[in-house]
This record gives C-alpha cells, sequence and structure tokens, in this order.
C-alpha cells in the first residue's frame, strides 16, 4: 500500500513532512542574506560613486558648493584645497573638481618636438639690433594647493654682471585653487593657455633687450630669462600659480647669413681660447722642466756638500783619536815611570834593601856559565849592573 505524504497520518510520513518544511525556511533564510549582502554592496557602490570623490596623491581636490546653507555650506568655491583621500560630495548641493598637483609643462617649439602638457609655436623675439631669434623655450609651472600670506623679504645684494647667475626660490604672498579657477579657468588645457599668454608677453619683453651677440653670452641670456621668471611670478602668484623654471633650450636666428656670422665669430674665440689655452700649458711645462732641473741640482749639490762634510768629521774624529791614544799611552808611562821611581826610592832607602836584591839576584847568578866573577861586592848591586852589562855588550 502507497500512501500519499501530504495525507497520511502516521509517524513516517509527519517526520518527513516536518523535513521537508525546515529544509524551505532554510532556503529563504539563505537567500534572503544572500540578497540583502548584494542590496548592501550595491548600495555602498552607488553610494561610493553618487556621493563620494577619490583625490590622487598628484591631485588636488576643490570642493564647490552650489548654494548656502547658514552655519554648514557657503557657496561657490573652497579657499583651501583637498588632500589626496577620500572627500564626500552630494549632487546637486556640493561637487569636488580635480586639479594636477605635480609638475606641469609648456613648450614653445617647433610642432616637431611635442611632449608637454602643452604644446606651443617657438617664440620669435627681436634684438635690439633690429635681428630675430626663433627660441624654444619650456615653462615649469605648479599649482598651489592653499593661499599663503608671506610677509616681504630683505633685498638679497645683487650678483656682479661677470659670474653665472644662480636661481634662487623667493617666497611670496600666493593665491590658492579658487582663484586660479576663478582667473584662469575651470579647465587644464585652458588654464595654460592663458599661463602661457602672460609668460610669453615678459620673457619676449625681457629678451628682446638683448643684442644680436648677446644672445650667444649665457650670462646675461640666463640673467634675462630670470628676470623674466621673477615678473611672470609677481604676476601669476596671487592667482595660485608659481613658475618653477623658465629654461631657453634652443635659439637660432631668423636670418641665416647672422646665424653664420655669429657661429663664425664664436668659433673664432674659442679657437682663440684653446691657442690661449696650449700657450698657458706649454708655459707650464718649461716652468716646471725648469723647476725640476733646478731642483735636481740642488738635491745633487746637497748630496756632494754632505759627503765633504762627512769626510771632514771623519778626519777630525780619527785625528782626535789618535790624540786620545796618545794622550792615553803618555799617560801610562808616566804612570809607569813612578812606579819605578817609587821602586828604586823604596829599595835606596830602605835599611836592608841590599840584601833584599842580593837575594833575589841569586837565581840569576846561578844560570851564568863559565868563569868566576871577581873585584864585585856581592851586595854592591850598582857594581853587578854594570858588570854584566859590559860584559854583554864585550858578547855582542
Amino acid at each position: 500500500m502507497i500512501c500519499k505524504l501530504d495525507q497520511c497520518s502516521c509517524k513516517r510520513c509527519s517526520r518527513k513532512r516536518c523535513f521537508l518544511r525546515s529544509s524551505e525556511d532554510g532556503s529563504a533564510i539563505v537567500t534572503f542574506l544572500m540578497a540583502a549582502i548584494v542590496a548592501v554592496v550595491v548600495l555602498n557602490v552607488l553610494t561610493f560613486y553618487v556621493f563620494g570623490q577619490i583625490v590622487r596623491p598628484n591631485e588636488i581636490g576643490l570642493r564647490r558648493n552650489y548654494f548656502s546653507l547658514p552655519g554648514m555650506l557657503k557657496e561657490g568655491y573652497v579657499e583651501k584645497g583637498l588632500l589626496p583621500g577620500l572627500h564626500w560630495k552630494v549632487p546637486g548641493i556640493s561637487t569636488v573638481q580635480l586639479l594636477p598637483r605635480d609638475f606641469q609643462v609648456v613648450h614653445l617649439n617647433d610642432r616637431e618636438q611635442l611632449g608637454g602638457d602643452l604644446d606651443l609655436d617657438q617664440l620669435e623675439i627681436p634684438t635690439t639690433d633690429g635681428s630675430k631669434v626663433r627660441t624654444d623655450i619650456t615653462f615649469i609651472l605648479r599649482y598651489f594647493e592653499e593661499p599663503q600670506t608671506v610677509e616681504p623679504e630683505a633685498a638679497t645684494p645683487a650678483e656682479p654682471d661677470t659670474t653665472v647667475p644662480f636661481v634662487s626660490y623667493k617666497k611670496r604672498t600666493h593665491g590658492g585653487p579658487k582663484q586660479l579657477v576663478n582667473s584662469f579657468g575651470s579647465t587644464q588645457r585652458g588654464r595654460l593657455r592663458i599661463f602661457a599668454t602672460k609668460a610669453e608677453e615678459s620673457v619676449k619683453k625681457a629678451l628682446s633687450n638683448l643684442s644680436t651677440t648677446d644672445y650667444y653670452n649665457p650670462i646675461v641670456r640666463e640673467r634675462s630669462a630670470l628676470r623674466a621668471r621673477e615678473i611672470v611670478n609677481d604676476d601669476v602668484a596671487p592667482d595660485g600659480i608659481e613658475l618653477w623654471a623658465t629654461l631657453i633650450r634652443r635659439y637660432v636666428y631668423s636670418e641665416k647669413n647672422i646665424d653664420d656670422q655669429i657661429f663664425a665669430k664664436n668659433l673664432q674665440e674659442q679657437t682663440e681660447r684653446l691657442n690661449a689655452a696650449e700657450r698657458a700649458l706649454q708655459e707650464a711645462k718649461a716652468e716646471t722642466e725648469e723647476t725640476k732641473a733646478r731642483w735636481d741640482a740642488e738635491i745633487k749639490d746637497l748630496l756632494v756638500e754632505g759627503q765633504q762634510r762627512r769626510e771632514v768629521i771623519m778626519s777630525e774624529a780619527d785625528r782626535y783619536e789618535v790624540e786620545q791614544v796618545s794622550v792615553g799611552d803618555r799617560a801610562v808611562q808616566e804612570s809607569i815611570a813612578k812606579v819605578d821611581q817609587a821602586k828604586n826610592t823604596v829599595l835606596t832607602d830602605t835599611p836592608g834593601a841590599g840584601v833584599y836584591i842580593a837575594r833575589q839576584m841569586t837565581p840569576l847568578l846561578s844560570t851564568l856559565e863559565g868563569g868566576v866573577i871577581t873585584d864585585i861586592d856581592p851586595y854592591d848591586v850598582d857594581a853587578w849592573v854594570k858588570k854584566l852589562v859590559s860584559e854583554v855588550k864585550a858578547g855582542k
């Protein structure tokens, strides 16, 4: 017999019905949880994209409020820029505009040389003597993230016109991103075009004070470029821009014959400098050789003088040694003579000395051979000495 699960009242069917109801309830819970998680994720993503704005490390955030709320919002752009990170925005109420924080590059050169944030035509600058110079220039600038007021710095003494100029950083009062957008527009390319127009005017005015020859003088040319940089910074700093560098990369005269003449003149000057350097090198070599020869001769003379002094000192030492040996020998002889004299005095003046001498000479007399010594007093020493000396001489 087969029973129907939904109609049967047995215990087995009851357990099955409970199990199926539990499974259906668990599946409903899991489905609900999954739907909730998906809804939360979607809501967060929508909230992030709708109400959030990321400011990257190389960007400045500029908040703009579309209307004012007392104590909360003020219509317009905020003075201080936003730091890198996640910031809120509300469509229709407040938004965040992104500005570049890193350096911006504007090239003024041939159209064949592109690669800056903005590329424009090269400048054609007139000189004081009527020539025209086609000049490639690069402006490097940046935006300030907030306005700042700086006390004026004391004027630094001017460098001599003969020295190579160096770039010095000058602190000045400047604006922020709000002043930048209000004065230069909201688009990056438009801002760079307005800046390039102002910078071109200042640089062109500064460089047009140079003559044709001055353009080839790096000291004079760079001083003019630095003066133009300071003028541009004084003009654009209140609007939140700083010009970091004005690089004159290439310059060619429009009239080829002038360019060739100046090149030939510069080549002649460089040749003259090279010849002068070679002459100075030869003079230095000759002076070095002369100095070397002089010192070699002096060293040789010192060696000869030292050898002579050595010989003189050695001869003086030998003579001194001989003198001292002679003095010593003489002192020894004098001492011996004094000893003999003392002995003679003792043997002459002391009683019984004759007996002592006779006894001392007995061994000597016993060695004599042949004959008999006569006419001599055995105790007369002088007679013995004379007798023996005369016999020795006679034997010779």
